[in-house]
C-alpha cells in the first residue's frame, strides 16, 4: 500500500492524469481511507508548486494538477461525502476570489480539500464584489471568509469586504482569512485574521477554527 501511494504522489508531480485516476480507483477498490488518498493527491501538488517555483513548470502546468486534483474529488465515493452531511451544515466556509480578479487555481484546491474533510463550503468562484461576501455569510452564518487574490489591486476590494463587515456588525462573529499573493503587512492593511499561501496549512486552519480535527496542528499564528 505504501508503495503505491508514493506512486501515486509522483503520478501527480508528472501530471500523469490517467495514471493517477488509475492509481486512485485501485487505492479505493483496496479499501484505503479516501482521505490518505487526497493527502497523497495533495503532496503531489505540493511538488508540482515547488517546480513551479523552481522555473521548471509553468502555469500551464498548474493549471494540469488543479484539474487532476478536481477530477480525483469526482472519484471519491458519495459515501464519503454522506458520512461528512453533517459537519458539513454546522461548519460554513464562504470563499472566493475578489473583484476583478480572476485566478482561482489556489482557491479551487482549497476548496476541494475542505469539503474532502466534511467542511461545508460555498464557492463564490471569481471577479466577486464585496456585497456578495456579504450576502453569502449572512445567509450562510459562515464562521469564517476566505478571500483569494494574487493581484496588488485586490488588497483594496478585501479591505472593503472585512469593513463592510464591521459596519453591519458581522465582523466579531466572523474570522477574515486572505490567500494568493499576500503576506502580513498585507493582512494588517485588509484586517484580515489569518493570511495563508499554502492551502494545505490554510485549510488546516480553517479546520482548527471550526474545531475539526486540530489535535496536530501548531499553535495559530497571524501569518502562516
Amino acid at each position: 500500500m505504501a508503495k503505491t501511494r508514493m506512486m501515486l504522489v509522483t503520478a501527480v508531480e508528472t501530471l500523469d492524469e490517467e495514471k493517477v485516476e488509475r492509481l486512485v480507483k485501485i487505492g479505493l477498490e483496496r479499501g484505503a481511507d479516501p482521505l490518505d488518498i487526497i493527502e497523497d493527491v495533495r503532496q503531489g501538488m505540493e511538488r508540482v508548486g515547488y517546480l513551479y517555483k523552481q522555473e521548471k513548470y509553468y502555469i500551464a502546468d498548474l493549471i494540469m494538477a488543479s484539474l487532476i486534483f478536481q477530477r480525483v474529488l469526482t472519484i471519491i465515493p458519495s459515501t464519503h461525502n454522506k458520512q461528512n452531511k453533517d459537519s458539513c451544515l454546522k461548519s460554513q466556509v464562504v470563499i472566493g476570489t475578489v473583484e476583478g480578479d480572476i485566478h482561482d487555481i489556489g482557491k479551487n484546491i482549497t476548496v476541494g480539500l475542505l469539503r474532502a474533510r466534511g467542511v461545508g463550503v460555498v464557492d463564490m468562484g471569481v471577479d466577486v464584489p464585496p456585497e456578495s461576501f456579504i450576502k453569502a455569510v449572512q445567509e450562510n452564518g459562515a464562521k469564517i471568509l476566505g478571500l483569494s487574490g494574487l493581484l496588488t489591486s485586490s488588497y483594496e476590494l478585501m479591505r472593503t469586504t472585512t469593513q463592510s463587515l464591521k459596519e453591519l456588525g458581522l465582523r466579531s462573529d466572523v474570522q477574515v482569512m486572505i490567500g494568493g499573493l499576500v503576506n502580513n503587512d498585507v493582512r494588517e492593511y485588509v484586517g484580515a485574521d489569518y493570511c495563508a499561501t499554502d492551502c494545505a496549512f490554510g485549510v488546516k486552519l480553517c479546520q482548527r477554527i471550526l474545531n475539526i480535527d486540530v489535535d496536530s496542528l501548531p499553535p495559530l499564528a497571524g501569518v502562516l
